[in-house]
């Protein structure tokens, strides 16, 4: 005789505990604005005298979003001249204000506006083409070249230098990490371009990243780590190691 032992099925219910004070915590992190709600007419429909306000209170909270705008801006200089100076100062000495120069010459990209492009494509992924149909939606009509140009020209001319910083520090560490991705240029003649990656680890102290563009051949690799004597952890790629 087989004996079967009963099944015993055991519910366990519970309920997830609700962080508490999350939604107040974002909504004291950022700026407020206070819109008020006032009677227009305080005259009491029982009596006709006016009323009298005894205090008020918050009703609800709410976040709103402010789209992005292009605002032109025009800088005026206004320029002075002496009045009242001696005979041996020029009578026509004239003295300009300072004016911020652009960080392009003949562009009507600003820094606020090159920034945020660069910020959509590099961090959000958001191609120069995409950007120029959201441009025009706003009444810029800017095509995707001239964005594009932007990055290529701030490059030259502010972060150049200090990815030469960058690399010169990186160089000076013991223990680099390197490896390369393929990706497609359109006007390129090569097949595929790539981009090595030249870094440090995660949970160093200053995290160092650095891409080098190119082609995948090891002369690329060795003009980047020029003057380096550490240890370089990569693949089994020979161009590399080698």
């Amino acid at each position: 005789m087989t004996r079967t032992c009963p099944r015993i099925t055991e519910t366990i219910t519970y309920k997830r505990r609700k962080q508490v004070g999350k939604k107040q915590d974002i909504l004291d992190s950022l700026p407020s604005e206070e819109v008020h709600h006032r009677l227009d007419d305080l005259t009491c429909t029982n009596c006709q005298h006016e009323l009298k306000e005894i205090g008020s209170f918050c009703t609800r909270e709410e976040l709103r979003y402010i789209p992005a705008q292009v605002k032109r801006i025009d800088y005026i200089q206004h320029s002075y001249k002496w009045q009242h100076c001696s005979d041996e100062a020029p009578a026509d000495k004239i003295i300009k204000a300072p004016v911020p120069k652009a960080p392009l010459t003949n562009s009507l990209g600003s820094a606020s506006l090159i920034s945020d492009t660069i910020y959509q494509k590099y961090v959000l992924k958001v191609p120069a083409y995409r950007q120029e149909k959201d441009l025009r939606r706003m009444g810029l009509p800017l095509d995707h070249k001239t964005v594009s140009n932007w990055h290529i020209k701030v490059c030259e001319y502010y972060l150049s230098s200090l990815y030469e910083l960058l690399r010169k520090e990186l160089l000076k560490l013991g223990v680099i990490h390197a490896d390369e991705t393929p990706y497609r240029v359109l006007d390129s003649e090569r097949a595929k371009d790539y981009v090595c990656t030249f870094s440090l680890s995660k949970h160093a102290e200053k995290p160092i990243v650095l891409y080098h563009h190119g082609s995948r051949k090891g002369a690329e690799a060795v003009d980047f780590l020029t003057v380096f004597s550490g240890y370089l952890h990569c693949d089994q790629y020979p161009a590399i190691y080698n």
